[in-house]
């Protein structure tokens, strides 16, 4: 609204002239109050021994009108005003065609938008939402599959191109349409996922897709009130009549699918404008659950049996050790205990009818879940033991899992297999002794290898040879599965070299990979001549010289000259990945070479990996910087080599930083020259796009560094100079992380950087300061500033936001307390001598009075407005 003219012709109102207000019915509502207030109250009569108590009494009422009624009331007129506005806002879609305005959307930005806007404001109001659920699901499978089609466009804006919207964005925002629909139609839905999922083109919507599958499949509190296990029925259904030429591309789905219809809980969640409750139970036993566990179980076998590979095997399984497990926070009855132990005898069963066909490493990881199933069945809870029908399934799993075991350890190769490779292995001990613990197991299996390595003869050799063979094959990126394995050919390797000299020349890829550990074991053993003379052969050929690398990280003799002969054949060969190894040797055994390994191997594999624009390397050398000192020994030249190849690593993390916490050691004023290189060459094409010049924290580079303030502040002074628009939030942070805290020398030399008299030395201090939040250490800095600027100085606003600022605040009041913590610690000022600085005080104090006002409303009203939107807690209701 704006004022009438009748107004506006006043002098006093002048200025208000074509300006349009907005006014809130909370301010109505208080303005009529204040009438009244004006009236009764502000206007009160002469009263001497009469009618005191009766006013009193309107003064009273007065104060609960407006805390009772007229503040309540403003709310709910928002409320219905918010309401109102959703209300315009869909009825603007609906009346726009709705989700049919897809059709014509042009790109995925538009789509997007289209969709956003539907999901907040039209599908939340709708009357009958099962009559326009069809036309709704064949509109946004319409909209994914035409998203899937069209490349992503940049939006432009004022300020330049945006990143469009990506496929990514309209499958999840597709996906939280159909999961608020998910059980107006069930069959519907699950047709849409697999409908959906097989023309997935990316890991993230295949995994927002497996979401909604999730969620639509899951035992949900609500829906089992009213249904029970309905849903997972019709679920379980669908799935045994899918044809087969879809089983390929829905596994996943299925797998997600039939793993939440066997799980034993129900969950589900419940809401009000402060909480969120998390509800879990154990599902309750039914005909109906009896039989949709034991369907999906049927299912989960037969695809079993149709898995081309062990991944899809280990899919499988992990589906069907859902009905294996009992409710973990909630109590369950005896007849949910025996069904879930009658499906997981069903289940050991099964695996002992097909174990003659699954892989050792399958059966490795089967044997390893039954022993915990068997350790759990024989230590149920003692009230289960009066149950004559859950004594006998225990009875009958405990069979079952002792015939799988039974039957699996007659197979010898498979017992040689489980003691030398994994660690998901099971030893006889296991089954009844209790205490077998890890030290137990270690022991027994080191017994075992030993007894092994005696059993290798020439006689046997071709036959181990097969085995070693078999046990290199297993896919592992865990270097844990193959520590006993290595142990083996080690010892091997040294009690008899005349059989593992004849493994070297009938390597296959594989086992070649653990040439290292055969290397260690002949290097000991009486035949350690012949295994350099090997060596020295495969140099010369430029072969297996990742593993001679890796090699020579170990052997009590080291051999430095080797280590620089496999660096000149790898950077000869071209091989990146030996050079590496080689380099991390060089870290590694440094201190174990008269005049160290920088000139002969570090520097040479540096400089070839950096032509490449390699900087892997920092994963081959940071490992335990604190026990060798290459870093340390660097010469400034070889300091200047090692930093200048680190300037376009994305992220100093944890391993970067060890490196250059070492070198900061020594060289702590390089190591803040070359976050400058930094900060510049950030500002570089070359820099990708998630560049991070300045880390977010530091675990131990701050200490070295802030030894040398006054060189780190008048770097920082230049810095300011070279690009001062982001200073705070880069070459600031990166001092702020340096000094958590301001030192005695740190705050001098800020301190003489305001009394300089630049105006630009003030501005850069002012921008350091925000770096912080607001602490109260900073204040003499603060102080200085002011005492050095005019009283009407611009600056002096930014010292105010440098004081009043918080960093992360919690509640719905947290700014109100921080704010009045504020308040309190400036309030010292105001008995300074310094005239500047108390005016300043007062000002600023008034500021935060005003703050604190305004946050405590503003958290009041947005509280109130969550009581409307979300509902109270049932005792505070009236």
């Amino acid at each position: 609204m704006a004022l009438k003219e009748n107004r506006t012709t006043l002098p006093e109102y002048a200025l208000f002239r074509d300006m349009w207000c907005e006014v809130q019915v909370q301010t109505s509502l208080n303005h009529a109050w204040s009438e009244m207030a004006h009236d009764t109250i502000y206007k009160k009569p002469k009263i001497e021994g009469f009618g005191g108590k009766l006013f009193q009494s309107i003064e009273k009422r007065m104060q609960t009108i407006m805390r009772k009624f007229l503040l309540p009331a403003g709310y709910e007129f928002q409320k219905v005003l918010d309401d109102f506005e959703r209300l315009s806002a869909g009825k603007e879609v609906f009346d726009q065609g709705g989700l049919e305005a897809l059709a014509d959307c042009d790109d995925n930005n538009a789509r997007h938008d289209l969709l956003e806007r539907f999901a907040k404001s039209v599908l939340p109001i709708y009357d009958d939402v099962q009559s326009v659920y069809p036309d709704v699901r064949a509109s946004v499978i319409a909209a994914v599959k035409e998203a899937r089609k069209t490349p992503t466009r940049p939006i432009e804006t004022p300020f330049g191109a945006l990143s469009g919207h990506s496929v990514e964005q309209i499958v999840d925002i597709a996906a939280d349409i159909l999961e608020k629909l998910r059980y107006v139609d069930v069959e519907a839905a699950f047709d849409t996922i697999c409908e959906l999922f097989p023309g997935a083109q990316s890991d993230e919507e295949r995994k927002r897709l497996l979401q909604l599958a999730e969620h639509l499949s899951k035992h949900e509190l609500e829906v089992w009130k009213q249904a029970g296990p309905l849903v997972q029925s019709i679920l379980v259904k669908k799935i045994q009549d899918l044809d087969d030429e879809l089983l390929d591309s829905l596994r996943p789905v299925l797998f997600k699918v039939l793993a939440e219809v066997l799980k034993p809980e129900v969950t589900g969640t419940s809401s009000t404008y402060k909480s969120v409750t998390f509800h879990t139970g154990a599902v309750q036993t039914s005909e109906a659950l009896t039989h949709a566990r034991a369907d999906a179980i049927g299912v989960l076998k037969e695809l079993y049996r149709k898995a081309r590979t062990d991944a899809e095997r280990r899919a499988v399984r992990g589906a069907l050790s859902a009905a294996t497990v009992t409710p973990h926070n909630a109590e369950y009855s005896n007849a949910l205990l025996k069904t879930i132990l009658e499906n997981t005898c069903e289940i050991v069963n099964f695996y002992t009818e097909i174990a003659d066909s699954q892989s050792h490493e399958t059966l490795q990881r089967i044997e390893h879940d039954l022993l915990w199933l068997y350790r759990r069945n024989r230590d149920m809870p003692t009230d289960t033991a009066t149950d004559p029908a859950i004594a006998e399934a225990r009875e009958s799993l405990t069979k079952s899992i002792l015939a799988f075991r039974d039957r699996i350890n007659t197979d010898r190769g498979f017992v040689v297999y489980k003691t030398l490779v994994g660690f998901d292995f099971v030893f006889p001990p296991a089954w009844e002794n209790v205490d077998f613990d890890v030290d137990g197991e270690q022991a027994y299996r080191e017994e075992r290898i030993q007894e092994l390595v005696e059993e290798v003869r020439e006689e046997s050799a071709d036959e181990w040879l097969a085995i070693l063979k078999r046990c290199a094959r297993t896919e592992s990126e865990d270097g844990a599965t193959f520590q006993s394995f290595g142990h083996f050919l080690e010892l091997l390797g040294d009690a008899k070299p005349q059989i593992v000299l004849q493994y070297l020349d009938r390597l296959d890829g594989s086992l070649a990979n653990f040439l290292p550990a055969m290397l260690c074991g002949l290097s000991r053993g009486q035949r350690k001549d012949d295994a350099r003379k090997r060596i020295a052969r495969w140099l010369k050929e430029k072969a297996h010289l990742q593993q001679i690398a890796t090699y020579l990280r170990t052997p009590e003799e080291f051999d430095a000259g080797l280590l620089q002969g496999t660096l000149n054949a790898a950077i000869e060969n071209d091989d990146d990945v030996a050079v590496l190894i080689a380099l991390g040797v060089a870290v590694a055994r440094h201190k174990d070479h008269p005049g160290g390994l920088i000139d002969t191997v570090f520097i040479p594999a540096l400089s070839h990996l950096m032509t490449k624009k390699d900087s892997r390397w920092v994963n081959a050398a940071w490992h335990d910087p604190n026990k060798h000192s290459l870093f340390r020994d660097l010469t400034p030249q070889q300091v200047d080599a090692v930093l200048g190849s680190l300037v376009s690593y994305p992220h100093i993390e944890y391993r970067s930083e060890t490196i250059l916490t070492s070198i900061a050691d020594s060289c702590p004023k390089k190591v803040i020259d070359f976050f400058g290189q930094r900060l510049r060459f950030s500002e570089t094409a070359e820099a990708k796009e998630k560049y991070e010049a300045i880390p977010f924290d530091l675990h131990k580079l701050h200490e070295p560094l802030s030894k040398i303030p006054d060189y780190v502040v008048d770097l920082s002074r230049a810095w300011f100079d070279e690009n001062d628009s982001l200073f705070t939030y880069r070459a600031g942070r990166l001092i702020s992380i340096i000094f958590p805290r301001f030192s005695q020398q740190l705050q001098e030399k800020l301190m003489s950087l305001v009394r300089s008299g630049e105006r630009q030395d003030v501005e850069f201090v002012i921008n350091l300061l925000r770096s912080y939040h607001g602490e109260a250490f900073l204040h003499d800095v603060c102080k200085e500033i002011v005492e050095a600027l005019p009283p009407d100085d611009p600056l002096l606003e930014e010292v105010d936001i440098v004081l009043v600022s918080t960093g992360v605040v919690s509640g719905e009041f947290g700014f109100v307390a921080a704010y009045k913590r504020k308040k309190s610690e400036i309030e010292p000022w105001l008995t300074d001598k310094r005239e500047k600085i108390k005016a300043f005080a007062e000002r600023h104090l008034r500021t935060l009075d005003r703050q604190i006002a305004a946050e405590q409303r503003g958290s009041e009203q947005r509280l109130e407005q969550r009581k409307r939107d979300y509902g109270e807690e049932p005792d505070e209701e009236g």
